[in-house]
């Protein structure tokens, strides 16, 4: 098969780079890298508690992980899929490291104590950071589902393929989710 230049590379669906990535063709991993990195270092940075060098660590063993598996992938399958079911796999190994989320709680609850000025600017910061916290202090299956769902603007039937439930459990899930973040948001007034 020819070589094809970065353009008509990036022409191609994700499907046809991997096909090409199956047979070690670097610069179609390279494209389906450009195309998805920036888009899973956020999804990594937020299901790790906004941890930066953590989520840039797991965007790269992501990308490790696709090279390795690369002859794996089938192409009856969405590849976005099959790419954010192993980012959420390697997120389910690192929440068994639980210290990473409480350490970031209370990081914050430090910062939001040690901030007293009233200005707009600074409100909006608070708010942020109460809905990170919000989000955060979720149940891990409550906080996995809203932030594909809501932040990676999955459908909840991809969300469901990724997380291995059914539609029904993630939309109580999804429920559930809002339900207490609407209550802790409604607190902080």
């Amino acid at each position: 098969m020819k070589r094809l230049t970065a353009n008509a590379l990036s022409a191609l669906t994700d499907a046809e780079l991997m096909q090409r990535i199956g047979r070690g063709e670097h610069a179609a991993f390279d494209t389906l890298y450009n195309r998805y990195a920036r888009r899973l270092g956020g999804f990594f940075l937020r299901m790790l508690a906004y941890d930066t060098a953590k989520a840039e660590d797991m965007v790269q063993e992501l990308f490790v992980r696709v090279w390795t598996y690369r002859k794996e992938y089938r192409s009856d399958q969405p590849f976005a899929s099959w790419l954010y079911a192993m980012a959420y796999n390697l997120c389910k190994n690192e929440y068994r490291h639980e210290t990473i989320r409480q350490a970031y709680v209370e990081e914050l609850l430090q910062r939001e104590e040690a901030t007293h000025e009233p200005t707009e600017a600074m409100e909006r910061d608070e708010q942020r950071q109460r809905l990170r916290q919000a989000v955060q202090s979720l149940p891990t299956a409550q906080r996995d589902a809203f932030l594909l769902h809501y932040d990676e603007e999955l459908t909840i039937p991809e969300v469901a393929h990724i997380v291995g439930c059914p539609e029904g459990t993630v939309k109580s899930r999804l429920y559930a989710a809002l339900e207490s973040v609407k209550r802790m948001m409604n607190e902080y007034k």
